[in-house]
């Protein structure tokens, strides 16, 4: 009777054990692998012998930075794919949308919904979410929605990307887009504004 008692508890501590684990989502194991997510300033439109500016940000950081930039995507279509990027398990994801956003009329809260959605899928991996901003003058109601998604979902922000180089027209290839110069600089003002994330999380 006692052995059967003894093997009877085994059995129910078994599916307590199992039923708990089961209730948990298993994060998967991230790669030190970065994703630059974004718009044509991420895929590189501009840039001459694919010298984007994670090309630069990969050379910078001695890591694997995958370009995951379409031209003309606005932050619905970013949202649409966004769950193609999770097949790299990235660490962090650099999230860049708003743009197009403005100049197809889109309602800024519409963008702000697409984008906050956006944070909270790869938020949900472990990785970390870190928003860029293009150029803050020229957009400010972007600034100021991208700032508040950075407070709510606690995820750094980069403002203004194309800040220091916007009047100097020696670093565009065209009105709105850098050419391989102008990208060298954004991506160093990036790795300027993520190196302290990188060293907390080697």
């Amino acid at each position: 009777m006692y052995k059967k008692l003894l093997v009877f508890l085994s059995v129910v501590c078994l599916f307590v054990t199992v039923g708990c684990y089961g209730n948990h989502e298993v994060q998967p194991k991230l790669n030190r692998t970065i994703v630059c997510f974004g718009d044509s300033l991420t895929q590189g439109t501009g840039a001459t012998n694919g010298e984007t500016y994670p090309y630069f940000l990969q050379k910078l950081t001695n890591l694997t930075v995958v370009n995951a930039g379409i031209h003309g995507d606005t932050s619905r279509h970013g949202l649409e794919r966004a769950d193609e990027i999770f097949q790299f398990k990235p660490f962090m994801v650099l999230v860049e949308f708003g743009a197009n956003d403005f100049f197809k009329k889109i309602p800024i809260q519409t963008t702000k919904q697409n984008i906050e959605t956006i944070i909270n899928k790869i938020q949900k991996t472990g990785a970390t979410a870190v928003i860029l901003c293009t150029e803050d003058n020229q957009l400010p109601e972007l600034r100021r929605i991208l700032v508040e998604i950075s407070k709510d979902k606690n995820a750094p922000v980069i403002s203004g990307i194309l800040n220091e180089i916007w009047n100097d027209r020696a670093l565009f290839a065209d009105e709105l887009h850098p050419n391989s110069a102008g990208y060298k600089f954004v991506a160093e003002k990036v790795y300027k504004a993520i190196q302290p994330l990188l060293e907390k999380q080697q």
